[in-house]
């Protein structure tokens, strides 16, 4: 629907009334508009009103101006409101919006801010904090949510004021309520300013770039860019839109439902010619997507399940989980083709937490199957090779005896013109490998992203060349050694504790507690490592760390406090071993995903134990060998 009237429509005495009211000149504006970007899955049918005359307006102004790839989130109803009201209330007047705050640093918002300074002479932004998206100490710092258990989002009270007859536009004033306030301090501060005289305003200027807080580095900005001058191509993981269904522990109980996904589907292209068609949102049968929608709109069935379709993704940190690579359940497949386009051909490539992210820092992770796209928050994949597709024609043979996997050619997705580039400044010897492993070691740099903080924030991280290359490179490979091969990896000998029952080459009767060894043997007692949700020792808020308790039987323990050290994003390595590797229950289609599944296919009770295990060594040894990287002393050249 057009966001117009019909001035001759059947409400002919509301219309008239809004037709004076718009012709009121109106210099003041205040509220607290909502906030929603749409829709969580087409199973909702809950899309948002389209308003094309206002949206039309966030293209040409906020979106024409912003640097960001994926600018969905300017159409946020809070967003429209601002726009709605910087229009309404003409060449002069005043916005009051007690809002989502997100605008005031987002990367996907820095055109907005850009033109808020154009529109606007003066603008006071009080920065209430409040962001629940965060974890750990940041998540702290953000301290209590203004609008309690109704909002999980940056609060600000933003007034913007548009003055005819001001010298210059865009005067910036800014307060920040401070770190660990509770809502009642909060609130409390607001109480002691009294009003916008009141505040002791911080003044600022915004960079070339729209940053009002957080700024980007100069000097990062002219390195080159990870996305496309030292990686040919990169880009999202999969989205699948259904992950409940198209993801899961085990090949059998992934292909049944896959299967009933696609009895469901079928069976709504059976009738949708029918003359009073609705199509069917129930979420214990279907999850739908945009995609899915369209491809009912074309009339095209969805297939039997392919089991040679069945490929392997790193879905968390340290969680793979089987899944399809049937494009017709996936809902964005991004670049899966271009990197792993067929179960079997094999890649790596490294995950990183894309700008934007919700995470309190940075983070990098090496993964050797195709990642799920919140794999880190809402991440970028940086893949090591790519895939393309050969050329033939009639004069040409492909797929050699009929064997698909010749119709792919692997070319090496490190640049040309960075290897010249490195070889002119560190040697002939250099090789695409070793830039690739100098990236992954310069990426867990703390010196790095605390210095460059605010820029990866806002773009896809540039990489400096410091003097110390071959140091990065070794200390690269050593990481990427441990987070590709940690499945194999010696397990950190943590001591198994068992209370009755039967032990690990022990036995007691009765009750008491049993020292196991970790032989990796199961003494034919499966149940014994099956899990249903870890967690550690002791008790909020004093939890103990350095133990585990696997199940009533069975308790880990020994863990270092170093191995706690080791984070990635917003929870340390081993906290995601313990969110992920629980039976969880998805809410809309009462799927069960049991984490157990995958060591039972494969042959590893233990899996899961030796897994928690493994972590706590690849943790330990990523903190040592972090803590010994070079300095980042940058390199003239």
């Amino acid at each position: 629907s057009d966001d117009t009237f019909d001035e001759e429509g059947v409400f002919v005495e509301n219309n008239a009334g809004v037709v004076k009211q718009k012709s009121l000149p109106i210099t003041v504006i205040v509220g607290n508009p909502p906030y929603s970007v749409g829709q969580s899955s087409g199973n909702d049918d809950n899309q948002n009103v389209s308003y094309p005359t206002l949206d039309a307006k966030i293209k040409s102004t906020y979106a024409a101006r912003s640097s960001a790839q994926n600018k969905n989130n300017l159409y946020d109803s809070y967003i429209r409101a601002i726009r709605w009201a910087s229009d309404r209330i003409g060449e002069r007047g005043v916005v009051g919006f007690v809002t989502n705050g997100g605008f005031i640093d987002g990367n996907t918002a820095d055109g907005m801010r850009k033109v808020l300074a154009e529109e606007f002479s003066n603008l006071h932004i009080f920065n209430l904090r409040g962001n629940q998206r965060t974890a750990g100490e940041q998540s702290r710092k953000e301290g209590g949510k203004v609008f309690g258990a109704g909002s999980r989002a940056t609060i600000v009270i933003a007034l913007l004021v548009k003055n005819p007859e001001a010298e210059e536009s865009g005067a910036l004033r800014y307060r920040d309520v401070g770190d660990y306030l509770t809502r009642e301090q909060k609130l409390a501060a607001l109480r002691k300013f009294g009003s916008a005289n009141g505040v002791p305003w911080e003044e600022l200027v915004a960079n070339n770039d729209g940053d009002w807080i957080n700024q980007r580095n100069d000097e990062f900005e002219a390195w080159p860019s990870l996305g496309d001058k030292v990686f040919r191509i990169h880009g999202r993981g999969l989205e699948t839109g259904r992950d409940a269904w198209v993801y899961d522990s085990a090949s059998e109980p992934l292909t049944r439902k896959l299967s009933g996904l696609a009895d469901a589907y079928n069976e709504q292209l059976a009738i949708a010619d029918s003359p009073d068609f609705a199509r069917s949102n129930d979420t214990t049968r279907i999850s739908w997507t945009s995609t899915l929608v369209a491809r009912l709109g074309r009339r095209i069935p969805l297939n039997d399940v392919d089991t040679s379709l069945m490929g392997t993704a790193a879905y968390r940190p340290y969680q793979k989980q089987r899944v399809t690579f049937d494009d017709a359940l996936i809902h964005r497949p991004g670049k899966r083709i271009a990197t792993f386009p067929t179960p079997s051909r094999t890649n790596l490539g490294i995950v990183i937490t894309a700008p934007s992210s919700h995470y309190p820092t940075f983070a990098a992770l090496a993964v050797r199957d195709v990642p799920d796209v919140h794999l880190l928050d809402t991440g970028q994949f940086f893949p090591r090779y790519s895939y393309e597709k050969r050329v033939s024609d009639d004069n040409q043979l492909t797929g050699l005896d009929g064997n698909q996997e010749d119709e792919y050619t692997r070319i090496d997705n490190v640049t040309d013109g960075i290897l010249a580039d490195y070889r002119a400044t560190f040697g002939a010897e250099v090789t695409k490998d070793d830039i690739f492993f100098y990236v992954y070691g310069l990426l867990h740099s703390p010196e790095y992203r605390e210095r460059f903080a605010s820029d990866l924030k806002k773009m896809l991280p540039r990489i400096p060349k410091v003097k110390d290359f071959w140091g990065f490179a070794k200390a690269g490979r050593k990481l990427s050694g441990l987070h590709l091969g940690y499945e194999t990896i010696e397990p950190w000998p943590l001591e198994e504790v068992i209370s009755g029952g039967v032990s690990t080459g022990s036995t007691r009767e009765g009750g008491g507690a049993v020292s196991a060894s970790s032989t990796g043997e199961d003494g034919g007692a499966d149940d014994l490592y099956r899990v249903v949700k870890m967690r550690y020792g002791g008790t909020r808020p004093k939890l103990d760390k350095s133990r585990v308790i696997v199940n009533e039987r069975l308790e880990l323990r020994g863990i270092p406090v170093e191995a706690h050290e080791y984070m990635l994003g917003s929870r340390s390595a081993l906290d995601w071993i313990l969110e992920r590797y629980q039976i969880k229950k998805d809410k809309a289609s009462g799927i069960v995903n049991d984490p157990n599944d995958w060591g039972k296919e494969h042959g590893d009770p233990r899996y899961i134990v030796d897994l928690v295990k493994r972590i706590t060594r690849v943790s330990v040894e990523t903190v040592s060998i972090v803590k010994s990287l070079p300095p980042l002393n940058i390199s003239a050249n």
